[in-house]
């Protein structure tokens, strides 16, 4: 098989693009954009760089380096203070900054999609499908995966100009494209290394333009380079990983098994997981490659279906690296966790557009084979299905963004009524809170970790002394001698007096009522156990 051959942007290709992704994203994630706000490890987030004790812009950046969860990732550290430093607190510029990211990530996805060989139409449409994909909605609503987007973006950017780098027939200019193709590709891993599999399997890319040997000199390059870079600074710090409880093989085909329903219940609205059903899909690409071979040389229909199956096939790919980074972390991660776990299908949900698009014009070719303008014609059909299938994807993202708009409404009215019931809490104490719900429904939080709740009360009093915890559904209390201890299926997992708090300086507050006692003795605290109903699970509806 020969290298493809590229297709150039024009200025005014680019330019309808751009306003297409931008109307569309303000209309479908503007809403959330000017209402939504701060929200679970969000608040911690900004609380980290207001009560940074270092001083000035970069003395900020080494303190927020050190912290467990960023040190693994250290531009993390810059791009938080930068944003912090231009945005401060104002919630509605940081989701707009938001979403202009995924813009132009889906920008730089289209830029990546004409370098190979796609139509301007067809790209433009793969880049409108992300931008919309319903199952990574988390990273246009939530401000804690800021970087996501533009990590996505660099790597995107970063296979585009190693592709432009092989296309250069002056050798300088060709090294500076490398050069500054590198530099993307590491500046995407030391800020969120959610894509790395992807940019060590870039060899595979690199094929489509140039033969083996070239592409396979620039590859060994990716890979010292970005092995080296993840063995040094990214799994160096032990502290900013969390391993799987089942194990990583376990794990994998947990992942796999949610990503085979994610195809056929949401990328594709069959309402069914049935094998049987991928079993038929599969015999789409299937009768392409053998229909591909069966035609002759000159047949136009030949380099249509070739096209397609390479772009099938790519898409097979991202999804399957894009997954598998997760599969020694957390458990937690799955391709259907709802709420801000769909998150893990950010990198996917490119390749999951990609096979989409692909089966629809692997059909359209075959059917439109031999009629006058058929390549017009399958792109046609090809964009209709999936604007169909889009339209169906609008409800879903279009209920998340209510969901997370509720949460942080909700987070706004607990933390009003707690300033108003208790407003000089002491130092050092430790406020529990009763009432509001854990979850407005499940995946899209309230109020649900320790981190959170402490994080924003201690911006709301401007104290960072203070400890706010969440009576979650089923917290015990145990009034011990001289300190009040939580019990229960959520806190018997921490280590003993991790959240054990003083008499006076311990406060129950119920936020829908307003009512707070300061808890100063055992009697008081078995007083106020009887008084005091927990949390909800969810927020009712």
């Amino acid at each position: 098989m020969g290298p493809l051959s590229a297709r150039r942007t024009t200025t005014l290709e680019l330019g309808a693009v751009a306003l297409l992704l931008t109307i569309v994203a303000a209309a479908v994630y503007g809403p959330q954009a000017i209402h939504g706000g701060f929200l679970s490890d969000a608040w911690s987030n900004r609380a980290l760089y207001v009560f940074a004790e270092a001083d000035g812009f970069f003395g900020k950046i080494g303190e927020l380096a050190e912290q467990s969860n960023i040190s693994p990732r250290p531009l993390q550290a810059v791009y938080l203070v930068a944003m912090n430093s231009v945005f401060g607190s104002h919630v509605g510029w940081w989701l707009t900054w938001q979403v202009a990211t995924n813009v132009a990530m889906c920008l730089a996805l289209f830029l990546l999609l004409r370098r190979l060989t796609l139509s301007a139409f067809d790209a433009g449409a793969i880049s409108l499908l992300v931008l919309l994909f319903p199952a990574a909605s988390s990273i246009r609503f939530w401000l804690a995966t800021l970087w996501a987007p533009v990590t996505i973006a660099l790597v995107c950017s970063g296979f585009l100009l190693a592709l432009m780098a092989f296309e250069a027939s002056d050798r300088r200019r060709a090294l500076l494209l490398h050069a500054v193709s590198l530099a993307c590709f590491v500046t995407s891993v030391l800020l969120y290394e959610t894509a790395l599999l992807i940019m060590l399997a870039s060899v595979l890319l690199y094929r489509l333009r140039v033969p083996w040997g070239p592409a396979i000199r620039r590859w060994i390059v990716d890979c010292v380079v970005l092995g080296g870079l993840t063995l040094t600074v990214t799994l160096a710090s032990e502290a900013g990983h969390v391993g799987t409880e089942a194990g990583a093989l376990s794990h994998g085909r947990a992942i796999a098994e949610g990503a085979r329903v994610l195809f056929t219940t949401v990328v594709l609205p069959l309402n069914s997981a049935n094998w049987y059903i991928l079993a038929l899909l599969a015999l789409i690409p299937a009768g392409a490659l053998l229909a591909w071979r069966a035609l002759r040389e000159g047949d136009p229909a030949r380099p249509e279906l070739l096209r397609w199956l390479l772009a099938m096939a790519g898409g097979l790919v991202v999804v399957a690296l894009g997954y598998a980074i997760y599969a020694p972390g957390t458990d937690y991660y799955t391709p259907l966790g709802p709420g801000i776990g769909n998150r893990v299908n950010a990198v996917p949900s490119i390749g999951w557009v990609l096979v989409l698009y692909a089966g629809f014009m692997l059909l359209a070719t075959m059917a439109t084979r031999g009629l006058p303008r058929a390549r017009l014609a399958a792109s046609a059909f090809a964009g209709l299905a999936c604007a169909l299938i889009a339209i169906g994807w609008l409800k879903p993202v279009h209920d998340y963004s209510d969901h997370f708009t509720r949460a942080y409404e909700e987070d706004v009215r607990v933390l009003a009524t707690m300033k108003r019931s208790l407003p000089q809490p002491r130092p050092e104490s430790t406020i529990w809170t009763f009432g509001q719900a854990v979850e407005v429904v499940p995946g899209v939080p309230i109020f649900g970790n320790s981190w959170d709740m402490t994080s924003s009360v201690k911006l709301t009093y401007d104290d960072p002394t203070l400890v706010s915890l969440v009576a979650y559904p089923e917290t015990t209390f145990e009034c011990g001698r001289s300190t009040v201890e939580p019990g229960g299926p959520r806190w018997d997992l921490e280590p003993d007096g991790l959240y054990g708090s003083r008499y006076g300086k311990t406060y129950f507050v119920d936020t829908n009522t307003g009512k707070v006692t300061r808890i100063d003795s055992p009697a008081q605290c078995r007083q106020a156990r009887r008084e005091f109903a927990p949390s909800p699970e969810y927020l009712p509806l």
